[in-house]
């Protein structure tokens, strides 16, 4: 009968509520996420001695999230490569001694995986108070051993976009000259993207990753190219970038954008102050591709361009937002942003 089928139904739709409510609290309430899982110990140590495998319990937690978000990975713990260990002491030795005193302080460790459903991962931990005070950064091995900066880059950027049929569009992202390409370099770079997310939260750049996000004079960064729209945050840009709420990073053939779309996608960013695509899919990735860009470009004297090639046209290249205006506001606020970690965080 019609109505026993709608009460199966009724009755699955709220099995399935409670198990995700059940899934997003042993998330949330995770013992990893709290300072005393970890202990202090690690603060005695330098940051390149903190390279180890992903504790179980860590790996534990990632699985979880991986089956919230619907992620088939399952993460295992592996032995981190002499690279991971060369790569942080060549970002450390890039920052200012403030923001590398300030990674000292506030990064517990940096763990190797296999599997874990991206490139890396960053958690905020809470301190003794409740607050998010310290992080953890999660890299997968396989992932970065595989290819070198620009390979990887190329593999990264083209996981916005699905394939188009009918199109030969090539792809290419650029963040190495030829005899820099190297395995570490991509290494460096990833790490560097994901310290901006760790850095970011333990000096207060923008709202937590955990709640709902928020723009206000208490983040002046997020208010640089995002704004609240009810109760829901929106780009400033949303007029002349219409497709950026379609942007997922790692979407590959699931992506509701597809890969003929890429030159005019690239052509509406800049007319934005986003740096990458990436930073344009919410303001957390924002400030990590930011700072991850600002320190390969600026500080390093890096490329970081996009180049697209379409049958029988010339190849198109979209050069980084930190060598045009459109990102002169960001570029200020970096500055002072290094030479001050605390910049927009009174009372930390």
């Amino acid at each position: 009968a019609a109505w026993a089928v709608a009460l199966l139904a009724l009755f699955l739709l709220n099995a399935c509520r409670l198990h995700d409510a059940r899934l997003r609290e042993r998330i949330e309430h995770h013992p990893t996420r709290d300072i005393a899982f970890w202990g202090h110990a690690w603060k005695r140590v330098p940051l390149a001695a903190r390279v180890a495998p992903a504790p179980q319990a860590l790996v534990d937690k990632i699985a979880l999230e991986n089956r919230r978000d619907g992620f088939p990975e399952r993460p295992v713990p592996a032995e981190p490569d002499p690279v991971f260990v060369e790569a942080v002491r060549t970002v450390g030795a890039l920052l200012p001694v403030r923001v590398r005193m300030l990674a000292d302080r506030r990064i517990i460790g940096i763990y190797v995986v296999r599997g874990l459903g991206g490139t890396g991962y960053t958690e905020a931990i809470l301190d003794g108070g409740g607050k998010e005070r310290y992080a953890v950064i999660v890299l997968d091995r396989d992932v970065l051993l595989k290819r070198p900066a620009n390979a990887w880059a190329t593999w990264k950027e083209n996981a916005f976009f699905r394939p188009a049929s009918g199109t030969e569009i090539a792809l290419r992202l650029i963040l190495e000259p030829e005899a820099e390409d190297t395995v570490l370099n991509a290494v460096a770079f990833i790490l560097l993207h994901e310290m901006g997310h760790g850095l970011g939260m333990a000096s207060g750049v923008h709202s937590s990753w955990n709640g709902a996000p928020a723009v206000s004079d208490a983040y002046p960064f997020t208010q640089l190219s995002w704004r609240m729209q009810g109760a829901a945050v929106v780009s400033r840009f949303e007029t002349a970038f219409p497709l950026r709420p379609a942007l997922r990073a790692y979407a590959f053939s699931g992506s509701d954008l597809t890969l003929d779309q890429a030159p005019g996608l690239y052509r509406t960013l800049r007319d934005t102050d986003f740096p990458s695509l990436q930073a344009a899919v919410n303001p957390w990735e924002d400030f990590a591709e930011s700072f991850a860009t600002y320190v390969h470009v600026v500080r390093r004297g890096k490329p970081y361009e996009v180049r697209l090639r379409t049958p029988g046209g010339p190849e198109a290249v979209f050069p980084s937002c930190w060598r045009e205006g459109r990102c002169d506001s960001k570029k200020a606020f970096m500055r002072r942003w290094f030479d001050d970690p605390f910049l927009g965080a009174p009372g930390r």
